[in-house]
């Protein structure tokens, strides 16, 4: 874009007089307006230069310092003014307040209409934007050629830096580099590309809009980032260094073009990358589902995508948490369910390098499924794997939340089956416990836990059959039976360890022990009888917890 000292080459502008904000003449003009109204405020924007007679103020030094005052807050670029023709010279009010905002005020000859300045002005204006137009589209049209060819991002990014004529650079959405032009290979240059990515990463959102900055070893110059979009969530980077000073006819505009070009290389390879990540869970789907029986090829598959013997492996189950109306309504649309799950991918993918966390990510179904590797597995591991979660959790940007379940360690890359279904039974378990955006750890589930998953109508007929007419016990002796029975087993069918924690005599155990083998018709010391006993006691208080539940 052309600065003000630019059109002083200018029919009519090489007269004028910069009366005031000299230090203004750098600023943009990207169009100019004519007017005399008082309002003329509300028909101008950013870089719009205005020419005026300066009639409506002439009477009004304060109505015309605070038209300066607005100019300025928009950023307009200056006042050309025919300052004779109704001022003789300019109030010292406005000069001084000019001076102060670095707001430039040319005078303008009289003998030179303000039709006539402003149609040089256009005419260079349009001229000069003409020729970036089609320099932007002669860019274009290369890369494109270079598109259908099948140069690589590295070539792409190699001919971007040849017509700009400076370095540049193309990063991924984290910040990393993925190409760069010939000029960072050199060694005083090294360090200034380390600088530059470590400026991108301290604030990444800013830098993915597309920023500009300056490093400590370069303070004179400038670095720019440009958004490049592809397929992920969030943009790629060109990063242009001195990009506001590129050599007529380069403009910003010719990066944007090239940077269509490479947007269009990203997303396919990453169409590429997507056919190897099916392949991958296609692999992780095998192993799981137990469809592939050498040892050899299990080794071999899974080194190739990064997991090693003789570790402990341990797997992470992830799920989008299926709750809400606004997910509901995305089942309808499948796209929208598969970037929403391209996303998540993404993001998982993105913790794990941020992290650093030796890990492989899969998908099965709507899971997705990291096995983590580690030497050993302590609770310092658990809690590593803890932290890792939360902060997942905590950096997730959509609209839902996540649920993650965590399986016991397995020694073996052939258990890893196991593994997974552990992590899919505790998020399922997160899900009876009507949780979300929770971590569940897998737990081996006990004999109680186990006996509540059973039809209650099976469960009464076992406890009925087993325990016969101390089922449901109505007297004082038979409360004592079952009581006993209970002690007694839970004491190891000792007599005397029973006596005292029941407070009775030895005998009182023995009779009442008697007494209920006779009823039941069984050994309490017979190994197969006492379990079926500890069941139906087991089975009992679930009952009774179940007709608490139902009364209240």
């Amino acid at each position: 874009m052309k600065t003000i000292n630019d059109l002083f080459i200018l029919e009519g502008m090489k007269e004028s007089v910069v009366l005031a904000g000299h230090r203004g003449l750098t600023r943009n003009v990207q169009s100019v307006n004519i007017s005399d109204t008082p309002d003329v405020i509300n028909f101008l924007a950013a870089n719009h230069l205005l020419l005026s007679t300066g009639y409506a103020f002439k009477d009004d030094t304060e109505k015309f310092c605070e038209l300066i005052r607005q100019m300025h807050a928009m950023n307009c670029s200056g006042l050309v003014i025919k300052i004779n023709r109704f001022f003789h010279q300019l109030p010292s009010e406005v000069k001084l307040l000019a001076d102060d905002l670095a707001f430039p005020i040319i005078d303008l000859p009289t003998n030179h209409t303000l039709g006539e300045v402003s149609r040089h002005i256009l005419n260079y204006l349009n001229d000069h934007e003409a020729e970036q137009l089609y320099y932007a589209l002669h860019v274009q049209r290369e890369f494109s050629n270079m598109l259908i060819k099948g140069y690589s991002l590295s070539a792409l990014i190699e001919q971007l830096g040849y017509l700009l004529a400076r370095p540049a650079l193309l990063l991924n959405h984290r910040g990393e580099k993925i190409a760069q032009s010939h000029d960072f290979a050199k060694g005083s240059m090294q360090e200034i590309k380390q600088e530059i990515l470590q400026k991108v990463k301290e604030d990444l959102s800013i830098a993915r809009e597309g920023t500009t900055f300056s490093i400590p070893s370069r303070e004179h110059q400038t670095i720019s980032t440009f958004p490049v979009q592809t397929k992920r969530q969030y943009p790629s980077m060109l990063v242009i260094f001195d990009s506001l000073t590129l050599p007529y006819p380069s403009s910003q505009m010719a990066i944007e073009q090239a940077g269509n070009v490479i947007s269009f290389t990203i997303i396919k390879e990453q169409a590429i990358e997507e056919n190897s990540r099916l392949l991958k869970n296609n692999f992780f789907a095998d192993l799981i589902e137990m469809k592939i029986h050498s040892d050899e090829e299990i080794f071999s598959r899974s080194n190739y995508y990064g997991l090693q013997k003789g570790m402990e492996n341990v797997c992470v189950v992830c799920t989008i948490d299926a709750q809400g109306e606004i997910y509901e309504t995305l089942q309808l649309y499948e796209k929208k369910v598969g970037e929403l799950h391209n996303s998540v991918y993404d993001q998982l993918e993105d913790e794990i390098i941020n992290e650093n966390f030796k890990a492989t990510l899969f998908t099965k179904g709507k899971y997705f499924a990291m096995i983590l590797q580690f030497s050993k597995y302590t609770d310092e591991e658990i809690n590593t794997i803890t932290n890792f979660i939360e902060n997942v959790q905590a950096n997730f940007h959509g609209d839902f939340t996540l649920s993650f379940g965590v399986s016991h360690s397995v020694p073996s890359l052939k258990e890893i089956p196991t593994a997974y279904y552990e992590a899919v039974e505790a998020i399922l378990t997160g899900y009876e416990q009507s949780l979300k955006g929770f971590i569940k750890y897998y737990k081996t589930r006990d004999l109680e836990e186990l006996l509540k998953s059973l039809p209650r109508k099976d469960l009464k007929a076992l406890y009925e059959t087993t325990l016969k007419s101390l089922a449901y016990p109505k007297t004082k002796e038979d409360q004592e039976l079952i009581k006993t029975i209970q002690v007694y087993l839970d004491a190891q069918c000792e007599f005397s360890e029973t006596a005292r924690k029941l407070f009775v005599h030895r005998n009182t155990v023995k009779y009442r022990i008697a007494k209920t083998e006779e009823v039941l018709n069984c050994s309490l010391r017979d190994p197969v009888d006492s379990l079926r006993i500890r069941v139906a006691l087991i089975i009992g208080s679930i009952l009774k917890e179940d007709d608490e539940t139902f009364s209240q």
